[in-house]
């Protein structure tokens, strides 16, 4: 909390208590502004009433009107300030004003009907309220500090900050920015294009068909996204629901749930849900872990000491390991997938599809899973690692690929079988990949033939 004074009439002081930063700077701007115009002759203090005409504001000088009694005012033509210094409520009417104007609001709780000229709020203690001009814009800046604030944008491009309290904020037809500040805010977002930074915690912003970025500096907070597009950085331990096309940039601990097209860059723990017919893309940040529930089309890229598991898939859906040693999971996945290993070592798993296996250049440990019908595919100059198939023979109709390798690969490779004394066995390729089957031995192998094919 901090005390500005400004110049009221007749040289006495109006002392307003604020709080946080944005309301501090504004609160200071505005005093300083009223004492620059004093200390040069420009200004005209008087002191307002409810129900008396303003003074008028002599010539050629700046108006200030100062509130010291509650009650209902029209903001006075002629005057660009105003302080409220009132202890009780106070409501002010400056819809009529097509005039940039600056208000300043103590404790007692104000309530301002904004104009056309757009201007400045700022506003400190019980519970305020500002309603934006319901057309023709006015671009206002507006600052509340400590209550439970609402505030409704409407027409105009308004700066917007609250700083404590539980606070209501409706952005409008304009194009907005919002920092909210408080503790369980809520944030309605308009048609217009609106940025919101949300730094308190359990806040729920509500998109609407407009564009949206949302800055989540928070934690536990909710995000139920409308029609139009959105771009989310996420925060701690949140939980996002998004309709429209949307680009998501994870935090930690968090639970998305996209209806549209999505591209989400996975945070630490995030849940990604795919619940509509839009396409997800889920790229993964290096170390972290997530779980992805995928959609009719599902594409997974993977990074370094990644650890994704894709818990369903209803189409066909794509797991592309990065750079690095990774682990992409996919047994719990009903529709079929394409997993695609790399130069380091990968863990690709299979769901209960038919899912196809690419060995990378690395090491690459491949199950099928429950499917049958499971293709492990290995392309002479893009394989050339320590490959393990761990469940080849398991299912029905389980083949090998050996791409490149020419027609003659397979009974070569099958000839070079050796057994490890623990029920499995290895073949070379030419390129020096080597393939071990752990539940087969050299002489099972043998009778898998059919099912290995070279090109």
């Amino acid at each position: 909390m901090a005390v500005v004074t400004v110049m009221g009439a007749s040289g006495a002081l109006v002392p307003v208590t604020v709080s946080g930063g944005a309301a501090f700077s504004l609160a200071a701007a505005y005093s300083s502004a009223i004492n620059g115009l004093a200390s040069g002759g420009d200004l005209s203090v008087n002191t307002l009433t409810a129900k008396a005409a303003a003074p008028t504001v002599a010539g050629g000088k700046v108006g200030e009107g100062v509130i010291l009694t509650t009650g209902t005012y029209t903001f006075p033509a002629g005057y660009s300030y105003l302080v409220n210094g009132a202890a009780q409520g106070v409501v002010l009417d400056a819809s009529g004003i097509g005039s940039s104007t600056s208000v300043l609001a103590g404790s007692g709780g104000t309530t301002l009907l904004g104009g056309a000229g757009g201007g400045l709020f700022v506003a400190s203690g019980a519970a305020n309220i500002f309603e934006g001009a319901s057309a023709g814009g006015g671009n206002y800046v507006v600052a509340m500090s400590g209550g439970n604030d609402s505030v409704y944008g409407n027409s105009g491009n308004n700066l917007i900050y609250t700083d404590g309290g539980t606070n209501q904020i409706f952005t409008g037809s304009g194009n907005d920015t919002v920092y909210s500040g408080g503790t369980a805010d809520s944030v309605v977002a308009g048609p217009g294009g609106n940025v919101v930074a949300v730094n308190g915690s359990t806040t729920t912003v509500f998109g609407g068909t407009g564009s949206l970025l949302l800055v989540d500096g928070g934690s536990h907070n909710i995000f139920a996204g409308g029609a139009g597009s959105t771009v989310l950085f996420d925060g701690s331990s949140g939980s996002y629901f998004l309709a429209g096309d949307s680009t998501v940039i994870g935090g930690t601990n968090d639970t998305i749930n996209a209806a549209g097209n999505a591209t989400v860059f996975g945070g630490d723990n995030t849940v990604v849900y795919s619940t509509g017919s839009g396409a997800l893309a889920f790229i993964a940040n290096t170390g972290f872990s997530s779980t992805i529930a995928g959609g009719s089309a599902t594409t997974v890229f993977g990074a370094s000491q990644a650890d994704l598991v894709v818990t369903s898939s209803s189409g066909l859906s794509y797991l592309i390991a990065g750079a690095g040693n990774e682990t992409l999971n996919g047994a719990f996945a009903s529709g079929s997938l394409e997993l695609f290993g790399n130069g380091a070592s990968t863990s690709l798993v299979g769901g209960s599809g038919a899912d196809t296996l690419v060995a990378g250049t690395g090491n690459t440990s491949m199950t099928g899973g429950a499917g049958a019908g499971n293709l492990f595919i290995f392309s002479n100059g893009s394989a050339g690692g320590s490959d393990v198939i761990t469940d080849f023979g398991s299912a029905a109709g389980n083949m090998i690929g050996l791409f490149g390798y020419g027609a003659g690969a397979v009974q070569t490779a099958l000839n070079s079988a050796t057994d490890d004394g623990n029920g499995g066995s290895t073949i070379a390729l030419a390129d020096n990949t080597t393939i071990t089957f752990t539940t087969l031995t050299a002489q099972q192998l043998q009778q898998h033939d059919s099912q290995i094919f070279s090109t």
